[in-house]
């Protein structure tokens, strides 16, 4: 019993994180010159994620390289040509994308399929 006890203390208690999906057609693609962060609206606004303040909002992240933001903006391109619905995938926790001095602003896009 006393094992079980110690087990039950030493264990931390951890927040898992879940990936959520969300389909739509894309409203919008917003590309800076200044900026390595893509955004992309969709019909859809997905499921709300209380620590990132804007609720319609996607982000293709500056931490993504380059080469993999141009391919995730490529998919995107492509499905809004051919009026396609896209899955965007994204943390339920800790997967907000900074935009100025707010350090919570869009929900990062960790994988895109259509």
């Amino acid at each position: 019993m006393k094992y079980i006890l110690l087990i039950a203390v030493l264990m931390p208690l951890q927040a898992f994180a879940a990936w959520l999906n969300t389909t739509g057609k894309i409203d919008s693609i917003n590309v800076y010159h200044n900026r390595d962060v893509i955004l992309v609206s969709l019909d859809n606004n997905g499921a709300d994620i209380t620590e990132c303040s804007n609720k319609t909002t996607f982000a293709i992240s500056s931490s993504v390289t380059h080469e993999r933001r141009q391919i995730m903006l490529s998919i995107l391109m492509s499905a809004e040509a051919r009026g396609k619905p896209v899955t965007l995938a994204y943390n339920d926790v800790g997967g907000c994308e900074p935009w100025d001095a707010n350090a919570s602003v869009y929900r990062k896009i960790t994988r895109i399929s259509f």
